[in-house]
């Protein structure tokens, strides 16, 4: 979602061969195509420091590309946009009111528990309290989002003077929330409660996270089966607008930066790459040279 001390403290034990450290994680793909070739990544957006190094194929597919793709540019912070994040999530009273009624002390304890005020309830939307809860408990978990493999990919590409580019923007991602109708909304928030209070989600988000550390892809593709099974509405929407909805327009300009240049990668979040309409089966489709990696 950065090198920092664990990267300094591996380069200090250089003589005893420092690329024994580094393990396959995530996915790795090549595409071939238009006589050129892109590397496809899937990272994660929240990290521990155990996950760096990366693996030898991934820094040098970086080494060698003119050019990174990203979902967006997460090295690039702005107070335009923040103002943006925070204008586009407050709520108003229409919304703050169609909250249901059983749902409102569910919310109040699950904030006085991590010691947010109360009022935050009426103060953000829906789909904005849901990202604040589910940030904090992967926080708990140790994740953080300084250490997410997008930010450290950009990083890297900015001090080897590879252009970075974003296949989306942070308003056309929050847009993917703010479109919601409202009920589904706080039907989503009801949701994620229910699963934080019940253990599922934190149990969720370990199992990504350790399927992208070891690049278990049995475990991801189960993973991604259960979303597509899964009959909630949250399931639902994270399969098709989050995911399905998204892929075909990255798909598309994965495949024009592919045309215009020789040697690029992008890397996009994990879920991307597996399940249902993902990207690798996506640039198969468009009669693109796919092959996995790892």
């Amino acid at each position: 979602m950065a090198r920092r001390i664990i990267v300094v403290f591996l380069a200090a034990l250089s003589l005893f061969g420092n690329h024994a450290w580094a393990v396959e994680r995530g996915a790795l793909f090549k595409v071939s195509g238009h006589g050129h070739t892109m590397m496809l990544f899937g990272t994660i957006h929240m990290g521990l420091p155990e996950f760096f190094p990366l693996d030898d194929s991934v820094t040098k597919a970086l080494a060698a590309s003119t050019t990174l793709a990203l979902e967006i540019d997460p090295t690039v912070q702005t107070a335009e946009m923040a103002a943006a994040v925070q204008r586009i999530a407050l709520t108003t009273p229409a919304i703050a009111a169609a909250m249901p009624p059983a749902l409102g002390p569910r919310l109040t304890r699950r904030l006085e528990t991590l010691g947010a005020p109360a009022t935050l309830s009426s103060q953000l939307k829906p789909w904005m309290l849901l990202i604040t809860l589910t940030t904090v408990e992967y926080a708990k978990l140790g994740y953080r989002p300084d250490l997410a493999v997008d930010t450290h990919l950009a990083r890297l590409a900015h001090e080897r003077n590879v252009k970075v580019i974003a296949l989306e923007t942070v308003e056309s991602q929050l847009d993917l929330f703010d479109r919601l109708p409202v009920a589904d909304q706080w039907t989503l928030l009801d949701e994620t409660l229910a699963s934080l209070d019940s253990g599922e989600a934190q149990q969720e988000m370990v199992s990504v996270t350790k399927g992208w550390a070891k690049a278990d892809h049995a475990a991801l593709d189960a993973l991604a089966l259960k979303y597509e099974q899964d009959p909630r509405l949250s399931s639902q929407i994270l399969q098709r607008r989050f995911l399905s909805e998204r892929n075909g327009p990255m798909a598309d300009k994965l495949d024009g930066l592919l045309r215009r240049e020789h040697q690029t990668m992008a890397a996009v979040g994990l879920m991307h790459l597996i399940g249902k309409d993902s990207l690798p089966a996506l640039l198969r489709a468009k009669g693109l040279k796919v092959e996995q990696v790892y």
